[in-house]
């Protein structure tokens, strides 16, 4: 028998709780609560798989409370989908900031919120899959992290994209030298028809993707934006989110802290460039290859057309000499059908019409011919 995922609800409308209730009770084991405090208690002790949380909730809000399940515990691997009518950027960002996974707007689209559910659980196992992995990364990050210096860490990045054969490859190398420098993000790679969106866990969540989305779109202006205590890095191919990393440092900030955070940001840019060049190189290796298919392949089409075009021409002869012996066998045979002089005349003249008919659909072969040849002249061109 499945054991079906147990997924809280938490909303002070009772309406809203009936409604998702109902959209969910056929697949999944549901259960609600109507504050942040109640569903604190629940993660406590009875720990859901998912939790579907309300922003706007009195005395303790969604992302307050989403901030509390996430602070320690059994409860701090409990995905947390938002559910809210503010759904503008910042609210996203205050999501993401507070450890949601997803954001779903009110009122709530049921086949959206059961994707999102089933999306945000099998992101879940993944990662916990992956955890084993993870812990090994770390061990490793922070063992070379007292060995490498700042300026050490750009050198040894821009050292591992050598042997970057892939979008993937190239996050993975962003991600391990920004845990270097302590700190957390997600990162967007985009280069002809493959994207690569992830995080040191593994894919990006659905919320880091829509994070990353609204930074893609922001085409003009600065490449490097803050956004709250975030920032954004925006180069073309490459987007890059960073946890914790204030652009806006202000007078609640210490010297040293400040001066650590300005060198940061100047060293995750130079990370940014180098990925941005190792993933031009990558693209003219596949742009490289493509071409040498094309000519392969106009090669393949040029002696294609050459063979067929002695085979029309042979196919033309044979077809000539056809036409000919059986005109001059039927000339032969006048002497002996007593036929008059019109009716040989009538025969000569409807074996010469069918000749030329057929010669003639031969000769439109011979267009089609002349037809690919220009093609084919035109792609070696271009392949040259």
């Amino acid at each position: 028998m499945t054991v079906r995922s147990h997924v809280l609800l938490v909303d002070d409308d009772e309406l809203t709780l009936q409604m998702l209730e109902a959209t969910l009770e056929g697949d999944f084991q549901v259960s609600q609560v109507t504050s942040g405090v109640e569903a604190l208690a629940r993660c406590q002790s009875d720990p859901p798989d998912l939790v579907v949380l309300d922003v706007d909730m009195p005395e303790m809000d969604g992302y307050e409370t989403c901030r509390q399940i996430k602070a320690g515990g059994a409860s701090s691997e409990i995905p947390v989908i938002f559910h809210s009518a503010r759904t503008s950027i910042e609210e996203r960002l205050q999501g993401y900031a507070a450890g949601g996974a997803d954001y779903l707007s009110k009122p709530f689209d049921a086949p959206e919120l059961l994707a999102k559910i089933n999306l945000v659980l099998a992101h879940r196992d993944r990662q916990r899959e992956l955890s084993g992995q993870l812990d090994e990364v770390m061990n490793a990050v922070l063992s070379s992290a007292d060995m490498v210096g700042e300026a050490g860490v750009v050198l040894e990045f821009q050292r591992q994209l050598v042997g970057c054969d892939s979008y993937e490859a190239v996050a993975r190398a962003m991600i391990e030298a920004l845990q270097r420098y302590a700190l957390d993000g997600c990162v967007r790679i985009r280069g002809g028809s493959e994207v690569y969106s992830g995080n040191a866990k593994g894919p990006c969540s659905a919320l880091e993707n829509s994070i990353l989305d609204h930074l893609q779109s922001q085409t003009e202006g600065q490449r490097i934006r803050p956004f709250g205590p975030h920032t954004g890095f925006t180069y073309g191919r490459v987007v890059l989110f960073v946890r914790d990393l204030r652009m806006d440092r202000g007078a609640d900030m210490d010297r040293a802290e400040s001066d650590r955070m300005g060198r940061a940001i100047d060293n995750v840019a130079l990370l940014v460039e180098g990925a941005v060049q190792r993933v031009g190189a990558l693209e003219a290796v596949v742009a490289t290859k493509d071409l040498a298919d094309v000519r392969y392949l106009v090669s393949m089409t040029r002696d294609a057309l050459t063979d067929i075009s002695a085979r029309n021409q042979a196919q033309r002869q044979e077809v000539k000499q056809v036409f000919d012996s059986l005109n001059a066998e039927v000339e032969n045979s006048f002497l002996h059908l007593g036929l008059s002089q019109s009716q040989e005349d009538h025969l000569s003249s409807i074996i010469k019409q069918h000749l030329e008919a057929a010669m003639g659909a031969l000769g439109k072969s011979q267009e089609v011919e002349k037809f690919l040849g220009r093609v084919i002249h035109k792609l070696s061109q271009h392949s040259a």
